[in-house]
């Protein structure tokens, strides 16, 4: 479009001298015009091209930023559908668990009863879970501990046991005993290394690591974070923490 203009800006100038001169016929001048009006509707038609492409490429962005909103939007409905399914299966996990062994109590009892033996009665999974999360909560940090190992020794399959491992880490390492902490994360990762908390446990033994000072060992374990697990929360606090680690 520049070269076009410029051409019809050279033959105008080329006319004009050439008039000047007294050296062109009525025909040349003629055949001038006729190329200048040529040059000046393909300027015009370029200019017209352009502005259409122009408002395409708008028009398509509008529809991509909408596109985006209805997606995110969609998004957003079934991250919260997903939390919701989670938190039902949890309680039914629990259910299922107490419900197990409210079975094998009974069972128990009868054959208690039958033996002539004493017997007595085990508390449900979700009793012992929740009594030692209370101590957790309130600090009692030596007896949520007890608390927790005890609810593993009589309940290690259950639904709760990788939160028990976590929260006796975190309280390993609230009592600044961190390296019995990094212990019982790394028994999670052992035992349920898919589990949701997975990548929790290895945030708390990557922040536990730089507490002590080890540094690259702590790296390595933001690293795996981002690696195995790149779209969890998990991984954007992970990639914040090398960050500052490198400055």
């Amino acid at each position: 479009m520049i070269r076009s203009a410029r051409s019809l800006f050279s033959a105008a100038a080329l006319s004009a001298s050439l008039v000047l001169a007294g050296c062109v016929t009525r025909e040349d001048i003629r055949g001038i015009q006729t190329d200048l009006y040529s040059i000046q509707k393909g300027i015009e038609t370029r200019i017209g091209s352009v502005e259409g492409q122009t408002q395409n490429v708008q028009t398509s962005q509008a529809d991509l930023a909408q596109s985006i909103s209805t997606l995110t939007g969609q998004i957003t409905a079934l991250q919260t559908e997903l939390a919701d399914y989670q938190a039902r299966m949890a309680q039914l996990s629990t259910r299922l668990d107490d419900l197990e062994t409210s079975l094998t109590s009974r069972m128990d009892t009868q054959i208690e009863l039958l033996s002539g033996s004493k017997f007595v009665e085990k508390p449900l999974p979700s009793t012992a879970f929740n009594l030692a999360n209370t101590d957790f909560a309130r600090g009692k940090y030596a007896e949520s501990i007890k608390g927790f190992e005890a609810y593993l020794k009589q309940f290690p399959k259950s639904s709760g046991a990788a939160e028990a491992r976590l929260k006796i880490g975190d309280a390993n390492v609230k009592m600044k005993n961190v390296e019995d902490g990094i212990d019982s994360f790394d028994a999670l990762l052992r035992d349920f290394p898919k589990d949701k908390l997975a990548p929790t446990a290895l945030l708390r033994k990557a922040d536990a690591l730089s507490s002590l000072g080890r540094k690259p060992q702590a790296k390595e374990t933001f690293t795996r974070i981002m690696k195995e697990w790149p779209y969890s929360p998990e991984a954007k606090t992970a990639q914040d923490r090398v960050r500052a680690l490198g400055n």
